[in-house]
């Protein structure tokens, strides 16, 4: 019989413990490896994802038997959207969606996200500060998992500020680093049930790097052909990759390459009082009554 390999994540055991499960549950012909899901790493890098463990290489097991607490629900969604992708044999866990979650499936739909690095801990070292710079580039953006309205981002311009913004910034827990794209202005395209039906410029006045309202930039409606073709069309394929009939899409053009990319998709777009994302919402309610 041919032996054949699982390895289990998030399954908290010792090595003795896990010689006495291969010995009581009498798998001979299985060998069970574990990894702690405390040392997961994800890399984004030109729309292409890699999922990291420590000292494991994921495609070399049979099944990757996944389990869960409350509090990693997160990643372990993060696992199953990235082995599905590589017909990899897995359990299925919880649906946990986050930004990160976002970032995976829009990539792997061939949809425009900054190149991205996180890992699932605080520690960090030389190997980490190399590969956040080579996968990400310097300026880079710090953000943290559960920010909104711009809170909790931070621009770094150099690699020996990164351990200490993580430092500064731990009780968050977990960071992502996102590329910088050298940007002007970006846009809040709101999609209602596949159609753009508001489109807003914003444009930053005070802040350095963000362009978010609530840091008081600049909101202006535009007409759709003030948009050139491909910006509304990135955004009407993120809400559709994401399943959304309803969401506000933060897309930015890199003011170098006239290259877009998705910066966020939101599922409570806020709506600015007398704009068209208050005719944006009464068009997308009228749809959901049949009127």
């Amino acid at each position: 019989m041919t032996n054949k390999s699982v390895l289990g994540i998030g399954i908290n055991i010792s090595k003795k413990e896990k010689s006495i499960i291969q010995t009581n549950l009498k798998l001979e012909d299985i060998t069970l490896d574990t990894a702690s899901i405390k040392d997961l790493k994800i890399k984004v890098k030109n729309s292409i994802t890699e999922i990291e463990i420590k000292d494991k290489d994921l495609f070399s097991y049979d099944y990757i038997w996944i389990q869960s607490g409350w509090n990693t629900t997160h990643m372990a969604y993060l696992l199953d959207l990235y082995l599905t992708q590589k017909n990899i044999p897995h359990n299925k866990t919880n649906t946990s969606i986050t930004k990160l979650s976002d970032i995976l499936i829009l990539a792997s739909n061939n949809i425009n996200v900054p190149n991205t690095y996180f890992q699932n801990g605080l520690k960090i070292n030389h190997t980490n500060l190399t590969e956040i710079e080579s996968t990400c580039k310097l300026p880079c953006i710090y953000k943290t998992s559960l920010g909104s309205l711009g809170s909790n981002v931070y621009l770094i311009d150099k690699a020996k500020d990164i351990i200490q913004t993580i430092m500064e910034k731990r009780k968050f827990n977990r960071y992502i680093f996102q590329e910088y794209i050298p940007n002007d202005f970006d846009y809040r395209i709101v999609v209602a049930n596949g159609i753009p039906t508001s489109r807003c410029k914003r444009t930053r006045i005070s802040d350095e790097y963000r362009n978010n309202a609530a840091l008081g930039a600049k909101e202006t409606f535009i007409n759709p052909k003030e948009i050139p073709f491909q910006t509304l069309d990135i955004a009407i394929r993120s809400a559709k990759a994401l399943n959304l009939n309803w969401a506000g899409v933060d897309v930015v053009t890199d003011k170098e390459t006239g290259i877009d990319y998705i910066l966020e998709v939101n599922r409570r777009p806020g709506l600015t009082e007398e704009s068209t994302e208050i005719i944006a919402a009464y068009s997308y309610i009228k749809g959901l009554v049949g009127r």
